[in-house]
């Protein structure tokens, strides 16, 4: 009776079935770490939110309170705001009605229908030029920089007057012209006397009439501005005449505060024209 072979170890069937072996472990090994994985994610992510809930709510809590203090110093500071306006105008106010006037001896501004105003006005209205008035040289030099000066603050003047010193002819001839005008080269002090006084009503200027829509304000400038800007309408539009001086200016400041001028007190071009 023949044997039936027996498998041994080494043998070409043992090394087959412990490759099925393996390879069954290795796909169970993968799996099983793939649940792990995906159940570790899923665990930190449910701890993660649990644990920065509270985070995030105590930052928002920490973020109002601190808005609400915010609030309260703003609203405290304007209470503080308002409360300092009003005690400083209560002391302007107690400072203006219990100080006396100042004296006017040189004031810059004169306020109508005031005591010094009425004082001043029964001089009566026509400009009183002081005999003292400081004469300039017709030929006297013109200051490069006093015209520069004086070109910038006739930005206030070219709004009747025009840029160019044209006037406006064209609107209802309501701006009297500067350019070529008998009264800008005419007497200093009818200029002056303007700046202090202003000017009301119609007047004639080169044979026509303008008749402006609102009469000339005084305007209170230093006496360098207004000698500056009155030299150079003088010297410019085609106008040739001798320079306005601060000291013409300091001796015609008693007419400040008399009644404004019309045309009829004006000193007439023709009598001394281009004098000072």
């Amino acid at each position: 009776m023949e044997s039936q072979p027996q498998n041994r170890p080494g043998s070409s069937e043992s090394p087959q079935k412990g490759d099925v072996n393996n390879g069954l472990k290795r796909f169970s090994t993968f799996w099983i770490g793939c649940i792990l994985f995906v159940a570790f994610g899923l665990a930190s992510l449910v701890l993660g939110i649990g644990f920065n809930k509270p985070a995030v709510n105590n930052i928002d809590k920490v973020n109002a309170k601190r808005r609400g203090m915010i609030k309260r110093e703003v609203d405290k500071a304007h209470a503080g705001a308002r409360e300092n306006a009003l005690l400083s105008f209560e002391r302007v106010g107690s400072h203006f009605l219990n100080t006396a006037p100042a004296p006017d001896e040189k004031p810059e501004f004169v306020l109508p229908g005031s005591a010094t105003q009425k004082r001043k006005a029964s001089g009566g209205s026509g400009i009183v030029v002081p005999a003292d008035f400081p004469k300039v040289d017709p030929d006297a030099p013109v200051d490069v920089a006093v015209m520069e000066r004086g070109k910038a603050t006739f930005a206030i003047c070219s709004a009747c007057h025009g840029l160019e010193g044209e006037g406006m002819y064209h609107i209802n001839k309501t701006g009297p012209p500067l350019a070529n005008s008998e009264w800008v080269t005419g007497p200093v002090a009818n200029l002056i006397a303007i700046q202090f006084r202003g000017l009301s009503g119609p007047i004639e200027v080169n044979g026509e009439k303008y008749t402006p829509v609102a009469p000339m304000a005084p305007l209170p400038l230093d006496n360098d501005s207004i000698a500056a800007v009155l030299t150079y309408i003088r010297n410019s539009f085609g106008n040739k005449a001798s320079p306005v001086t601060p000291e013409q200016v300091e001796a015609m400041r008693g007419e400040l505060g008399k009644p404004m001028l019309s045309p009829a007190d004006l000193i007439p071009p023709t009598v001394a024209a281009g004098s000072n």
